[in-house]
């Protein structure tokens, strides 16, 4: 029997060296290093973008942790002030029964009302104009 040797360019098409295989063959392994390269750089970003991101909500998440305690200071002053007023006027119709003029408390009570009716007016404008948007 015959061993059958194979040629070296058997599986080769005619008319192409094995420098241009070889040519070929370096430009496919730098493509796939390119790739390569390509892919780590998107790895990186996507990482570096997480970073961005995770940053951005503790930022987010400190911002309305201020933003809750200055709301909370307001408020407060807010009721301080308020419970101030009820007690001068508290003590100023106290004071007017105790003088007797009564006419004093009524128009004191009369611009209360008001207060309170002005209030309630633009508590609900407020409201209806909070819900519209």
């Amino acid at each position: 029997m015959t061993e059958h040797v194979p040629k070296k360019a058997e599986g080769i098409p005619r008319g192409v060296s094995e420098a241009t295989i070889q040519r070929m063959l370096s430009l496919q392994e730098s493509r796939i290093t390119l790739e390569l390269k390509q892919a780590d750089i998107q790895l990186k970003e996507l990482d570096h973008n997480q970073k961005i991101a995770d940053k951005s909500i503790d930022a987010q998440a400190s911002d309305r942790r201020d933003e809750r305690a200055v709301n909370k200071t307001v408020q407060m002053h807010r009721l301080v002030f308020a419970a101030f007023i009820v007690m001068v006027t508290v003590a100023l119709i106290v004071f007017a029964l105790y003088i007797g003029k009564e006419a004093i408390v009524l128009d004191i009570v009369k611009v209360l009302c008001g207060f309170a009716g002005g209030y309630g007016v633009s508590s609900y404008i407020s409201a209806k104009h909070k819900s519209q948007d």
